[in-house]
């Protein structure tokens, strides 16, 4: 029963923000898309082959951007709830360890195979990374007005 309590606000985030997730994974998976497939620009390595070149195949990169996506907002929704446990301003706190995240992330994506396939992986970051850090906290709020407007 304790571990329900602790998990409940957890899912009740995840939950309110799923529309938006979803938005924001179909614009990845469309910007993936217009990169790797339509402009032909490298993808990173693949990572089951760790002794080769072989990179990522495009079309499965542009689906798996899509669950990667979905996931990463999932899991962006559990880290602002916990946010919310240890600051007054989690939407604040939140969206500079976004901005941290995509900084220190661009800069590891250099190391991911060619500097093509890193430029392509900074964008896709941009492009999921911009509409999470504005769309999501005004779901999150929605979500937590509609669920006290309920009780």
């Amino acid at each position: 029963m304790v571990f329900l309590l602790m998990i409940a606000p957890h899912l009740m985030a995840i939950k309110a923000s799923m529309k938006t997730s979803l938005l924001i994974g179909v614009l990845a998976t469309i910007g993936t898309g217009v990169m790797t497939i339509g402009i032909g620009m490298d993808t990173p390595w693949a990572p089951w082959e760790r002794q080769s070149d072989t990179m990522f195949p495009p079309v499965l990169f542009t689906l798996a951007s899509f669950v990667a996506t979905v996931s990463f907002c999932a899991m962006t929704a559990v880290w602002h709830t916990s946010l919310k446990v240890v600051t007054s301003n989690p939407d604040k706190w939140w969206r500079i360890s976004g901005i941290l995240f995509l900084i220190s992330y661009g800069t590891y994506s250099f190391g991911s195979g060619t500097t093509e396939a890193a430029i392509m992986l900074n964008i896709l970051h941009l492009i999921v990374g911009i509409p999470a850090l504005t769309l999501l906290p005004r779901a999150f709020h929605k979500g937590q007005f509609m669920d006290s407007i309920e009780s």
